[in-house]
């Protein structure tokens, strides 16, 4: 390995010298002797540094164990902070899972072995085939909570799994092309920041094996990943060998239809949650400070709708903060006066019982909760923000934009989508800027070489032309990889050096000598180099939005270093150092902010696949111009990610890749229904003043 790294240095850094003498000796400009003299310098050291570097010692098995179990316990208590279920006395209870849920492994161990509660949940563990266990619940019955309550209990007792750290995963961000060992080594590698965990590639097996037979993965959200990802991870489970051990969690619903669509998970124990019963609700609320005790029994004892309102943890939760001192409130009057419909059967009294108690989930979670230094808005903040999202929720949904239907995820809080709310400013600013960037840039290049007046109407209409089509532009994130990929690397060199024929035939209109040829390759290289290491983003299997984000801030920068680079390099030779300014920034700034007409034809041209070819505004900088127009009416924070993972945290939100989406069914039509009788009792008071108003001019 060493060798080839070595025979790899010298055969780049060979080229480069060969072109650099060429280059020395067959012009007499000076900047090209001193570009050539540097490249050819850097090269070198580059190279022989590249090859010459190792790879820094794994640390022993322990010592990384160690380091995992930290981290893996700051993330349970970063999320222990939004779920306080799991640190109370609430006792979750559960029983065997349907039969056909189970392989024939599973199904030989006793039905009443499978049953327990949190109480002893390590030998529940312990107890299943192969120490995979899968835990059934519909939404709010406390799979989450009971993951961070098995996290925490197997922490305190390694031995309990032969020294195997738990980690929660998040199924959302299992890429499809991922083996279970590359997914695990890549979420903890990206997910535990700083870990003496880096992956290179003389050590990519040895991560595989510490966390296949080092870690136990506790997978949460099976039903966050797509549909059609259910069954395959099924599969890919399955096909493990036996002495690998998980828990994985699921709402019932989507791992019946992936059995079904495929077969039970191998060896495999499945346990439903159960409802939480009269006795367990009264004993997690008479915790709660100046509880009403006796009220609540009575409430409990004679309403059954109350009862089956709060068989789940998350509603027990909700009562206990809002109304632990008055139970009554819950079936009376809300805070708009409308009184609690009572027709209909008792499951539907519950479901509305349900609904007044999540108008209240979104202040409970914020009010008074300021660990971690997430705290940076009020709980009315909080509730705007999240209304006004729910909102831009429920009207795509509604209403999906036929030309970005792809990008239309339904019921997804995405980022690079926020913007739409934002329109038509958003689309006004991102035409002028493209008509200032691209339109000048194009304009002094063109009228240095062929007159001003051609300078202007090409930059004019170039510059309308991307302003429109930025306009109209819904582009999704894109990200600059740094590493080799022999399928796109070489069409992105390809393409870059196309390109780099605008920057070559330039100057050869002028100087018709090899200072083209300069021009040419120095401008080419940058392009197709950058170019041959982009590649599209999976917001389906990222592992966060935050990261999304990141690089794509990543694609925007390489991008304006590589066009403003080339072109400025190219504007130098041409004409100096002023002329290189100018249109260096202003190519710089075309080519990061706005794929432009060399990325749609290059891409279209080549068929790169994977990479939308279209033309328009990444998706960053309609974000950024976005959040601008926000701070005028506080519609969402500047901080938008940062609220939105904070929000997460309190269990409002839940992570589906590079997205959110409201973590409890009918929480945003909540806030939509509750936002539009506010807005409505708004117009009637202000009606109602103004009639009281003119009345009172009336009167003599």
């Amino acid at each position: 390995m060493v060798q080839r790294r070595h025979l790899a240095a010298l055969s780049f850094t060979a080229l480069i010298v060969a072109v650099a003498v060429l280059l020395m000796t067959q012009t007499d400009s000076q900047l090209v002797d001193v570009l050539s003299f540097s490249g050819t310098a850097i090269a070198i050291v580059v190279s022989f540094w590249a090859a010459g570097r190792q790879a820094p010692p794994a640390p022993e098995v322990p010592a990384l164990s160690a380091q995992l179990a930290i981290r893996s316990e700051r993330q349970r208590l970063r999320d222990a902070n939004a779920n306080q279920l799991n640190e109370g006395p609430l006792t979750v209870s559960w029983v065997a899972g349907p039969s056909e849920l189970m392989d024939r492994d599973a199904r030989a161990v006793p039905r009443r072995r499978l049953t327990g509660d949190s109480e002893g949940i390590i030998e529940q563990l312990l107890r299943v085939p192969n120490r995979r266990w899968v835990v059934l619940g519909d939404g709010g019955a406390g799979k989450s909570a009971l993951l961070l309550l098995l996290t925490k209990r197997l922490l305190a007792d390694p031995a309990a799994v032969r020294g195997r750290v738990p980690v929660i995963v998040p199924l959302a961000a299992w890429e499809a092309e991922s083996t279970v060992e590359d997914f695990l080594t890549t979420y903890v590698t990206e997910q535990f920041a700083g870990l003496a965990f880096a992956p290179k590639a003389n050590r990519a097996e040895e991560l595989r094996d510490f966390v296949r037979n080092h870690m136990l993965p506790l997978f949460d959200g099976l039903d966050e990943l797509s549909v059609e990802r259910h069954a395959s991870v099924l599969k890919e489970l399955s096909e493990e060998d036996a002495d690998f051990p998980f828990v994985l969690t699921s709402r019932t619903q989507a791992y019946a239809d992936a059995v079904a669509a495929r077969r039970p998970l191998a060896g495999a124990a499945v346990v439903q949650l159960k409802p939480l019963s009269s006795g367990q609700i009264l004993k997690y609320l008479q915790e709660a400070p100046k509880c009403a005790v006796d009220d609540w029994r009575q409430l409990l004892q004679r309403d059954k709708p109350v009862a089956r309102a709060l068989d789940t943890p998350l509603m027990v939760w909700l009562a206990a903060v809002a109304y632990a001192e008055t139970p009554r409130a819950l079936v009376g009057p809300d805070r708009h006066g409308d009184a609690l419909d009572r027709s209909g059967p008792d499951d539907a009294v519950a479901e509305r019982i349900r609904d007044r108690l999540l108008d209240g989930l979104i202040r409970a979670r914020f009010d008074g909760h300021k660990r971690w230094g997430m705290q940076r808005w009020t709980a009315a903040q909080a509730e705007k923000w999240l209304t006004n999202l729910a909102i831009e929720v429920e009207r795509r949904r509604a209403a999906p934009d036929p030309e970005n239907q792809a990008q239309d995820i339904e019921g997804r809080i995405a980022w690079w989508r926020l913007a739409d709310s934002a329109e038509p400013v958003v689309g006004q600013l991102t035409a002028l800027a493209a008509l200032l960037t691209t339109g000048f840039g194009v304009g002094i290049g063109v009228g240095y070489l062929f007159g001003p007046v051609w300078g202007a109407w090409c930059g004019l209409v170039l510059g309308v032309l991307i302003g429109v089509r930025a306009a109209r532009s819904r582009l999704k994130p894109t990200t600059v990889e740094f590493r080799l990929s022999l399928d796109l690397f070489p069409i992105g060199l390809a393409g870059g050096l196309f390109v780099g024929l605008i920057g070559g035939a330039a100057v050869f209109v002028l100087d018709h000598d090899l200072s083209a040829v300069w021009a040419f390759v120095g401008f080419g290289l940058p392009l197709g180099a950058v170019y041959g290491l982009t590649s599209p983003v999976n917001v389906e299997k990222a592992v966060s939005p935050a990261i999304v984000l990141e690089r794509e801030r990543i694609f925007v920068l390489a991008f304006v270093l590589a066009y403003g680079l080339a072109c400025g390099t190219a504007g130098w030779i041409i004409s100096g150092p002023l002329f290189a300014l100018a249109i260096g920034v202003t190519a710089g700034l075309s080519g990061g902010l706005f794929n432009g007409l060399p990325w749609a034809v290059i891409h279209w041209v080549l068929r790169t696949k994977g990479v939308d070819p279209d033309a328009g505004a990444v998706a960053w900088f309609r974000f950024l111009l976005a959040k601008l127009t926000w701070l005028r009416g506080s519609r969402l924070p500047w901080r938008l990610l940062t609220f939105l993972e904070d929000a997460r945290r309190r269990g409002i939100l839940q992570q589906v890749g590079a997205t959110y989406r409201f973590r409890h069914a009918g929480l945003s039509r909540r806030l939509v229904v509750q936002a539009s009788k506010s807005s409505t009792s708004q117009v009637l008071t202000t009606r109602s003043g103004e009639m009281s108003q003119a009345s009172a001019r009336s009167q003599p």
